[in-house]
């Protein structure tokens, strides 16, 4: 549940520790599930009365699954291109509420490539250590030129469960 209420205005620096991406995809055209995860590198959120700002960077090589040799084609040139690209980059600036639903309008970066991406804020919730924020989103892989097409499913549903900090003010 979210209100605007439910969190502090403010800045907050995500707890790299604390904080997770997780995905969810198909692999051998759509026939098996793929999970695994990302390592947030860095980032903030900054809430206002109007509104949210986020920034985000995501480690391209922290791509991780049950499988080593696909995480690593995965990290290669054919894919993420990791060391030429080292980060995900996601800018959030534009938060609406639609029904019950907040939606925070962004873009996101992968592999040099800009699209626009909105994410489905589930809960904002407050702690004595900062404030929980969990989010989804859908990414459409063609969108950013990742990969081949067939062999992996052109979608990836994006969980993240972020933890910010409040920052010195």
């Amino acid at each position: 549940m979210i209100t605007k209420s439910a969190v502090r205005t403010g800045t907050y620096a995500i707890d790299t520790k604390r904080s997770q991406v997780r995905f969810r995809a198909t692999h051998f055209f759509g026939l098996g599930p793929v999970t695994g995860t990302f390592t947030v590198r860095d980032g903030t959120i900054t809430v206002t009365p109007e509104g949210a700002e986020v920034t985000a960077r995501v480690a391209a090589d922290s791509f991780t699954t049950d499988k080593a040799r696909r995480d690593a084609d995965v990290k290669s040139k054919r894919f993420l291109h990791a060391e030429a690209h080292p980060d995900l980059l996601f800018t959030g600036r534009h938060l609406t509420r639609d029904g019950d639903r907040w939606l925070l309008h962004g873009r996101l970066t992968v592999r040099g490539t800009t699209a626009p991406v909105t994410l489905e804020l589930e809960s904002a919730t407050a702690g004595a250590d900062g404030c929980r924020f969990r989010a989804r989103t859908r990414v459409d892989r063609y969108a950013y030129k990742v990969g081949i097409r067939g062999i992996v499913s052109r979608f990836l549903d994006v969980d993240f469960d972020i933890l910010g900090t409040p920052t010195a003010r």
